[in-house]
C-alpha cells in the first residue's frame, strides 16, 4: 500500500478537500516534494495578493477586486483550500457584479483567517504523510 492510499481526512477536512491532496500526492508517486513545493508558493504568494485585494477593496476598485480574487480562487483551488476557495469566489462576483449578501471587508477578513487555517492544515498534512513514509 503506498502512502497515499492510507490517506484519510484528518481533523481539517472541513479545510482542505482531501481528493485535491490525495491527486498532489498521486502526482509525486505519493512522496510529498510537489505537495511542499506548492505549500511554500501559496505561503509566499498569498499575503501579497490578500494585501494587494485589501487595497482593492479601500480604494474601491470593483474590478480589480474580482480580478485578484479570481488568482487566489485559483491557487486555493489547486491546494483544496475549500473555505478559501469559497470566500475568494464571492469576492470575484461582488467585485464583478456588484451582488452579494456581505461587506467585502468583512469577507476578506474572514479570507484572511480562513488562509491562516488552511495553511496549517497543509503543513500538518504534509508533516503527518512524511512521518509516514
Amino acid at each position: 500500500m503506498s502512502q497515499n492510499d492510507a490517506f484519510a481526512p484528518e481533523p481539517a477536512e472541513d479545510v482542505l478537500d482531501p481528493g485535491t491532496l490525495k491527486q498532489l500526492l498521486d502526482l509525486d508517486d505519493g512522496a510529498v516534494g510537489l505537495i511542499q513545493e506548492m505549500c511554500q508558493l501559496f505561503k509566499e504568494d498569498m499575503p501579497p495578493r490578500l494585501a494587494a485585494l485589501e487595497e482593492a477593496i479601500k480604494a474601491g476598485q470593483s474590478q480589480e477586486m474580482g480580478d485578484l480574487a479570481h488568482a487566489v480562487k485559483g491557487a486555493a483551488s489547486t491546494m483544496g483550500a475549500l473555505k478559501v476557495r469559497s470566500l475568494a469566489l464571492a469576492l470575484e462576483v461582488l467585485g464583478r457584479t456588484g451582488k452579494g449578501s456581505e461587506s467585502p471587508e468583512a469577507l476578506v477578513a474572514c479570507l484572511r483567517a480562513e488562509y491562516g487555517r488552511a495553511l496549517e492544515a497543509l503543513e500538518s498534512f504534509i508533516a503527518s504523510v512524511s512521518a509516514r513514509g
